[in-house]
């Protein structure tokens, strides 16, 4: 993950697979590993995921909704929704959905033509469709991760980091959602501490602070910035949260989500 002048962990980061993945030695939570950048821990993708595959099986299909069509046209909400849609490509990518998977292929290509960025992500998108019928699981994640990469650095050469952030934003808002719906459906203490990242709340509170205060700032943003400050009182302690905790976290992430997505 390169780094920058803003944090970028969204779904696509949080959850993403590698081809050795099954190389991967179990993960010392003790000594979370990751990459620092600007001073926040960022949790190493495949390691997250293999600890995820040791601790059972999660049925990915549940947590599937349906994408809803945007019709804003604010480009800062079409940011956030990106985010939470490639997000959601790879939700659909351990339901093995190839169905889904186009759908949310051609879903980004219509986002990211209302970005301007329709030319640089169309390949990642044509790829993704294709690679979903031939149920080739793994290209899709890299596809996906390579259009949310794309999309980002296209934003920083363009000098668009406040869309940047809100793309990272939105995937990391819908990934939450999605973790804290796998550890309350099974909970343990190993899974719970996945969802311990206070550096990343603050840092994204942060970040959507002083959007909100900017002038005509948009209600979504304002909602946002309260939960986000809500989720950092309850994401405060070195330790793993507990069920009522992980419940919170879920109804300030829907309920954020909701704002912008669901």
């Amino acid at each position: 993950m390169k780094s920058s002048s803003f944090l970028s962990l969204s779904f696509a980061s949080l959850l993403a697979v590698s081809a050795h993945a099954n190389e991967v030695a179990p993960l010392d939570l003790a000594s979370f590993p990751g990459e620092l950048i600007n001073e926040v821990v960022v949790p190493v993708p495949a390691e997250i995921f293999s600890v995820l595959d040791k601790l059972g099986e999660p049925n990915w299909e549940e947590a599937i909704v349906e994408q809803p069509k945007s019709e804003s046209q604010d480009r800062r909400q079409i940011a956030l929704q990106f985010g939470c849609l490639i997000a959601d490509g790879f939700v659909a990518v351990q339901a093995q959905s190839p169905a889904e998977i186009q759908n949310i292929g051609r879903r980004v290509l219509d986002l990211s033509e209302s970005l301007g960025l329709a030319s640089s992500v169309r390949p990642h998108c044509l790829s993704i469709i294709e690679a979903a019928g031939d149920k080739d699981w793994n290209r899709v994640r890299r596809e996906l991760d390579l259009t949310e990469l794309t999309v980002r650095e296209t934003m920083e050469e363009l000098r668009d980091d406040e869309l940047s952030n809100l793309v990272s934003l939105g995937g990391w808002l819908r990934g939450t959602q999605v973790v804290t719906q796998v550890v309350t459906a099974s909970y343990s203490n190993d899974k719970a501490e996945l969802l311990n990242q206070p550096g990343l709340v603050n840092h994204f509170q942060g970040l959507v602070s002083t959007m909100s205060q900017q002038p005509n700032s948009p209600r979504f943003l304002r909602q946002i910035s309260t939960g986000l400050a809500d989720m950092n009182r309850v994401i405060k302690a070195n330790a793993p949260l507990n069920p009522d905790q992980i419940l919170e976290v879920r109804q300030l992430s829907t309920q954020m989500l909701a704002q912008f997505y669901l």
